[in-house]
């Protein structure tokens, strides 16, 4: 079983991917026949049934956070209410050694699907993992774009303060990834679709695809990790815009420190923010830097992080800054393992947004925001 050859393992992955597609069409086949299973019905029947009996063949997660979210803008409420950060299921396992398979679906988003990826919006991923030899693997499906930093390698449930940069990047694109490991390090070449209107144009979006390279480097026992981080998307048949994704981590016994840096270029309509509803979009240039710094106490994380952001448009040369910092506090307060991942928080963060340009007649912005809640990893299978 451990030494599977590459054809092996594909030939696993397209009898699973033909199973999975013969489920939805059971009661069609069986319609106006006898109780007797169908061949097709069988073969499903049989890997189910491996599945719901071995854990390394399938984990079940439920991925939950809700809070209470107050934001204030000035002397003014912009918001105060209570909602659900975050519900999300996971699948995966691995089938066999060496091919694993991941889905991970949101249950609190729109189930639109997408005209060219034919995913739901709602499926973040959905990809297997197929590993040729110790040294190469191929990921094939719907997966997380190869962006570098260390705050986009969160779960966006365990992120509060967001850089400009990671809260709307277009996150989850379908394609391929070849990694290539060596001493401790992973080296990523990955080409997805590019048909988000930040990064294509109308007219290119069905033909668009962005190459992306990605370094996950550790080095001295895992005391620095790296994500460095270089992606082209193309815009049309002559231009692409370019991404420089940079993240370290310093991991000293219990303290952790990151610093990261984004900066690209990409279209984007941010006409609320200079109270012009005819902006439309814009071909800008953004850059994001954030420092996170956290400290284990064990059932208590205390969290402090600063983001400073800047977008330039680069037809007028006009930009705004924005700047920010977050105190937070985690309480895991349950040892019990079903329980020990369930968590509350607290958090508290004040941002500065200055204009520069022509919209440096708009008064500056003084914004703060409380969040108060819980988030909840909970394996069911």
């Amino acid at each position: 079983m451990n030494n599977l050859s590459i054809t092996k393992k594909i030939l696993i992955a397209v009898n699973c991917l033909f199973c999975l597609s013969m489920f939805g069409q059971q009661t069609n086949l069986n319609s106006g026949e006898s109780g007797e299973n169908t061949p097709n019905e069988s073969s499903f029947k049989s890997i189910l049934d491996k599945l719901l009996k071995d854990d390394k063949m399938l984990n079940i997660m439920f991925d939950t956070r809700v809070d209470y979210q107050a934001t204030f803008k000035g002397d003014k409420t912009d918001q105060s209410s209570f909602r659900g950060n975050t519900v999300k299921l996971w699948f995966e396992g691995e089938i066999v050694p060496g091919f694993r398979y991941r889905i991970r679906h949101r249950l609190n988003t729109p189930q639109n699907a997408l005209y060219r990826d034919n995913y739901s919006s709602a499926t973040d991923q959905a990809y297997f993992e197929i590993d040729a030899g110790k040294r190469w693997t191929f990921r094939i499906g719907k997966q997380a774009v190869q962006f570098g930093t260390i705050e986009f390698d969160y779960n966006a449930a365990d992120v509060y303060l967001y850089t400009m940069t990671y809260n709307d990047l277009d996150a989850y694109k379908t394609g391929v990834n070849v990694a290539y490991n060596i001493a401790g390090q992973t080296l990523n070449l990955q080409v997805v679709n590019s048909d988000a209107p930040q990064f294509s144009s109308e007219k290119y979006k069905n033909k668009s695809l962005a190459g992306l390279f990605l370094w996950e480097g550790s080095l001295f026992n895992n005391a620095l990790r790296t994500r460095y981080g270089y992606g082209a998307f193309q815009h049309d048949a002559s231009k692409y815009y370019n991404w420089i994704t940079v993240g370290n981590q310093i991991n000293i016994q219990k303290f952790t420190a990151e610093l990261d840096w984004y900066m690209g270029d990409r279209d984007m309509n941010y006409g609320d923010l200079v109270q012009n509803e005819d902006l439309g979009s814009r071909h800008v240039r953004d850059n994001s830097v954030s420092v996170n710094l956290k400290y284990d106490l064990g059932k208590i994380k205390p969290l402090i992080k600063g983001v400073w952001n800047k977008r330039r448009d680069q037809i007028n040369s006009s930009s705004y800054i924005n700047g920010g910092i977050q105190a937070a506090v985690e309480y895991y307060p349950f040892t019990d393992p079903a329980i020990k991942d369930l968590r509350f928080h607290l958090m508290y963060a004040y941002n500065r947004t200055n204009f520069n340009g022509i919209y440096n007649g708009l008064d500056g912005i003084n914004g703060n925001q409380i969040i108060a809640g819980m988030r909840w990893f909970l394996k069911i299978k």
